[in-house]
Formats: structure tokens, C-alpha cells, sequence
């Protein structure tokens, strides 16, 4: 074999790899990095409220200090944890406790489009994605919309 054909031999095997990485579409969606900035944020302020009102004391102060606090720490456990993985086997989603959840892609019956997101309503369940907050939302939306129309076809 000459050095061209085995040229044209690799391109080729190349070239088919690509294909089926294109059709192995993987993806997440993933919290931004406005979960841990508030959430820090909102820690930071619940703390000097306390210690600024600490000499006068005020119950409802320490409340909503405390309020504050706990704001804070969900939101830095909810943007660590919340997750979606999807690919061609189907949808895993991983909530406020770091637990999975599978949808199959078959599942996907209807794409709710709302102002500041939307909602993928399966056989199982809702999935709500906010498109602001989350990271590889519109990939995610067109992946879906992609498939529903394969489906349809």
C-alpha cells in the first residue's frame, strides 16, 4: 500500500469517527456561577447582620439573619448538585440532594416554553430548566426539539 493510500485509508477512518461522535450527542446542563456568588453573598450578609445587631439584640433580626444564612447554603448545595446529563439512552437528572433520576428519551411527550425558561413533561415527570441559571440550556432545548421532530418523522 503506498503512502498515499494509507493516507486516504486514515482520513477515511477518521472521518467515520467523526460521524459517530455526531450522533453521540452528550451533554449537560449544569448550575452557573451565580449559585455560588449569591449564595456566598447572602452567608456573608446574614453574618454581619448578626454581628452588627449583636450589643442591641431583636429576635426578628437574628431571624432573618438566619434566614439569610440558610438562603445561602442551599443555594451553594442546590448549584453544586443539580445537574442534567442527557445523550441518545436518555435523560439523568440529579436534584437538591445529589440523586439521580432517569427519563428515557421516549418519555418526552411535550416542550412547555415559558419567558424565562421552559418545561420538558415526560411520561414520568416534569424537568424545569431555567435559562438563565443553567449552563447548556439551549443545547439541551435543541437536542430535545431535534429529537421530538426525528420522532414525529
Amino acid at each position: 500500500m503506498s503512502l498515499l493510500e494509507h493516507a486516504a485509508v486514515e482520513a477515511a477512518k477518521k472521518f467515520a469517527e467523526n460521524e459517530e461522535n455526531r450522533t453521540e450527542t452528550r451533554g449537560v446542563v449544569k448550575a452557573s456561577k451565580v449559585f455560588p456568588v449569591v449564595s456566598v453573598f447572602s452567608v456573608l450578609m446574614g453574618i454581619a447582620m448578626a454581628l452588627l445587631k449583636l450589643k442591641q439584640g431583636g429576635v426578628m433580626f437574628y431571624v432573618l439573619a438566619a434566614a439569610f444564612v440558610l438562603l445561602g447554603v442551599f443555594l451553594l448545595i442546590y448549584g453544586h448538585n443539580f445537574k442534567i446529563e442527557y445523550d441518545r439512552t436518555g435523560i439523568t437528572v440529579y436534584n437538591f440532594f445529589g440523586k439521580p433520576k432517569q427519563y428515557e428519551l421516549q418519555d418526552v411527550q411535550k416542550i412547555e416554553l415559558k419567558s424565562d425558561g421552559y418545561t420538558v413533561l415526560t411520561a414520568k415527570g416534569k424537568i424545569r430548566v431555567e435559562k438563565d441559571f443553567f449552563l447548556g440550556s439551549d443545547a439541551f432545548l435543541a437536542y430535545l426539539r431535534d429529537y421530538m421532530k426525528e420522532k414525529k418523522a
